[in-house]
């Protein structure tokens, strides 16, 4: 199919000419995902844990199994099955260049259904990610046609729609509002935490060179100041930092905002407006946000300097990289705006007075390390220390950064000393690889060694898995914290669910796997592969009686191995009248 592009609108989309979108960018081209009134539990580039979210959540009454409409004609160009991410998901490209993403679903409409099982069957696989017009297929679909169902597949925690538009010939993501989705918002975005964070060590907040958090209080339609304080003195250097949300059908769900301002004597310092993300640029999050404060209270505030390998395009710091300076003596005025879709404006307004502090020296914390090792953030860094190496590529940080590594001992259970790499407070933008000395790995067992994360407050263990290279085991994290070699010889547990055998149209084994995670299945009927569904959520795999099963008695067995090679079989038999 020929991909159309409209020129015009789309660069004045991405210029920011078509301002709040007031009227949907294709007018009326495209209808309702649902069949019900749209309410969404989730928007657009809201903060979630390490991205931001992609499209926008719609309640589905708490239901699995409402029909969900093709929003325009189109062709499917793209068939997901995961038991992980968006779970059953549906991609229609549409003549005007745009994509519409349906994700989480319980099941397709029965030509999709049909082609996806038959792909299945066909690789013997239940994860599969199928792209019918590249193959030659062809599916098309009409506006308003049934396409599939609503569901809680995957990554999801309670049956929803999510909902994605993009650009077709970019996959670049875009804000559904944009394209006339709001819901019934009659509500304002509301203020939550005030944060001001000194830039150096001769900045002050209050004479204080930490960071000072602040609550607030509304005082009327969309207005906020501080709570119990009138001025806050500043001297020097500072970034600012909010935390603010917006409720879209109810006080009981709060949702992510569209955009903030923040202006100092009316000039702007800062901004972030939610239209349009890459995918590439999501995990730039973690440079958006006072990481520190989210990983050690789930706090969200949006702080407004830009770290130098911050990428995100929707942050804007127009000069100074979003940090303002105070030094004099006068009176000014901080003022911050976070506002939805629609335009409504809430606004927390901060007398701001320059006092130089008395002097103060600010002595660091004393570093608990056993070594510290210089990393710039935009140069590949290999670090090679004692039985651990480390590497580090280019972009793997979002500024230079003075990291610690500290050893301490091999405690039982574990099959190295356990290493404590810098500061789990810290994010990192990229993978990096660790390997770890398997000298203290008795050779029998060698191939059950990975390497472990362990949290530093409950000392629980998480696999990080690894790969077995002349005397190393190496795996990749995202995550700085303290990492060990530990072994799984234990094997996966299987159980049948319980079922009235007259009634059954399924097979449930419940599954779980102390410590490396479920990495292979299979299951047969006959000695045949059959499909079976993966559903980790809720520690289930499911067989669901289809064309495989044939009269009289049928022999069903599942193996299940783990990460480590462990495996468990498990057998049962099923009798089709």
């Amino acid at each position: 199919m020929k991909k159309i592009i409209l020129p015009l609108l789309l660069l004045l989309f991405f210029y920011g000419i078509i301002g709040k979108a007031q009227k949907p960018l294709t007018g009326d081209y495209f209808g309702s995902p649902l069949r019900i009134k749209l309410d969404a539990t989730g928007t657009f580039a809201e903060i979630r844990s390490n991205h931001f979210h992609s499209g926008v959540d719609f309640k589905t009454m708490g239901k699995s199994g409402l029909p969900v409409i093709a929003v325009a004609d189109g062709l499917v160009s793209r068939i997901k099955i995961s038991p992980v991410g968006f779970g059953n998901a549906l991609y229609i490209d549409h003549p005007n260049g745009y994509t519409s993403v349906y994700g989480h679903l319980s099941g397709y409409n029965k030509t999709v259904s049909d082609y996806a099982f038959k792909k299945q069957y066909e690789s013997e696989q239940f994860a599969v990610d199928l792209f019918p017009a590249g193959e030659g297929d062809t599916i098309s679909v009409k506006k308003g046609d049934i396409i599939g169902y609503s569901g809680n597949s995957g990554t999801s925690f309670g049956a929803h729609l999510h909902f994605e538009m993009r650009t077709t010939s970019t996959e670049r993501i875009l804000n559904p509002y944009l394209f006339g989705y709001q819901n019934s918002d009659i509500f304002y975005p509301y203020f939550e935490l005030l944060k001001i964070y000194p830039m150096d060590n001769v900045s002050s907040v209050v004479n204080s060179p930490d960071p000072v958090l602040y609550s607030v209080k509304n005082t009327g339609t969309g207005t906020y100041a501080l709570s119990g304080k009138d001025t806050i003195a500043l001297w020097g250097r500072f970034a600012i930092g909010v935390q603010a949300f917006d409720y879209t059908y109810s006080r009981e769900d709060r949702n992510g905002f569209y955009g903030i301002r923040m202006y100092l004597d009316n000039n702007m310092f800062f901004s972030m407006q939610c239209d349009s993300f890459a995918f590439a640029e999501s995990r730039n999050i973690n440079a958006c946000i006072d990481y520190a404060a989210n990983y050690r209270f789930g706090q969200r505030i949006v702080k407004s300097n830009r770290l130098p390998g911050n990428g995100m395009s929707i942050f804007k710091t127009p000069s100074g990289d979003g940090i303002i300076s105070v030094f004099d003596t006068l009176d000014h005025q901080l003022v911050i705006e976070v506002y939805d879709v629609l335009g409504r404006t809430s606004k927390l307004s901060v007398p701001v007075v320059g006092r130089q502090p008395a002097q103060y020296v600010s002595a660091p914390e004393p570093l608990d390390a056993d070594t510290v090792i210089n990393v710039a953030w935009n140069r590949d860094t290999n670090i090679d220390y004692k039985d651990i190496r480390i590497n580090m590529p280019s972009g793997s940080l979002y500024e230079n950064l003075e990291m610690m590594v500290k050893r301490t001992p091999q405690v039982a259970g574990l099959y190295s000393a356990r290493y404590m790499l810098h500061n789990p407070e810290v994010p990192l933008q990229k993978r990096i690889s660790i390997s770890l000395k398997t000298d203290k790995v008795p050779p029998s067992l060698l191939s059950k060694a990975l390497i472990v994360s362990i949290n530093p407050k409950t000392a629980r263990r998480s696999a990080e898995g690894g790969n077995l290279t002349s005397g190393w085991i190496t795996t990749e994290t995202n995550e700085f914290g303290t990492y060990a070699i530990a072994i799984d010889t234990i094997k996966p547990k299987l159980k049948v669910v319980p079922q009235k055998a007259s009634t059954a149209k399924s097979l449930k084994i419940n599954v779980s796997d102390n410590l490396s995670g479920i990495a292979f299945y299979r299951g047969e009927i006959n000695g045949e592969w059959v499909l079976v569904e993966w559903d980790p959520k809720n520690h289930l795999m499911i067989y669901r009686y289809d064309q495989m099963l044939k009269s009289g008695k049928n022999s069903f067995r599942l193996t299940v191995r783990d990460a480590a090679g462990n495996e468990t079989v498990i057998t049962s038999v099923i009798l089709r009248k």
